[in-house]
């Protein structure tokens, strides 16, 4: 599996893009355990994206949530720090050459949410108990970026690609 994703800061008002980054992702022990319960019919799809504040350790595989913590002079984020993802968000393709079947998705986090220095995201499998108790989430991948400052009328749009390869593999 390999990821990368592409994100959009911009001005809501004039639509004036203001941050343009490409970054390859690092899947999670926890996303990958993910992926393999999907076999026995356990787990669940990816429900949501987030961000939060930690750069640290791009490539630690054990990290189970992104973090929404002060770091240096900067506060934690303000507002919401998931945008759910709606089924119909997601494209699949088939790359026959390459042998690897493409995901596509996106979300966009509204002007309200994460507010402040963004610097991680990662997609996320929610899963809401029956009855009573609160939503547990599923970090599947997680990657770093050079802080972006997120207004409260910035719109921040994260385009995800996830490829998963067929065929032999040797």
């Amino acid at each position: 599996m390999r990821a990368q994703v592409h994100l959009e800061l911009r001005d809501i008002a004039s639509g004036k893009l203001l941050e343009n980054r490409h970054a390859k992702n690092t899947v999670m022990q926890s996303g990958a355990m993910l992926i393999a319960e999907l076999f026995s019919g356990r787990g669940s799809r990816i429900t949501h994206m987030g961000v939060g504040t930690n750069d640290g350790t791009p490539d630690d595989i054990s990290i189970v949530e992104l973090r929404n913590e002060p770091v240096g002079e900067n506060p934690a984020l303000t507002g919401g720090l998931l945008a759910p993802i709606s089924t119909d968000s997601f494209q699949f393709e088939i790359n026959a050459v390459k042998r690897l079947v493409q995901v596509r998705v996106r979300a966009t986090l509204p002007s309200d949410a994460a507010v402040g220095m963004v610097r991680e995201a990662g997609l996320i499998s929610q899963q809401v108990p029956e009855g009573e108790g609160d939503p547990t989430n599923v970090l599947y991948n997680r990657v770093t970026f050079a802080p972006i400052d997120k207004k409260d009328d910035h719109e921040l749009t994260l385009f995800w690609e996830v490829e998963f390869p067929f065929g032999d593999l040797h």
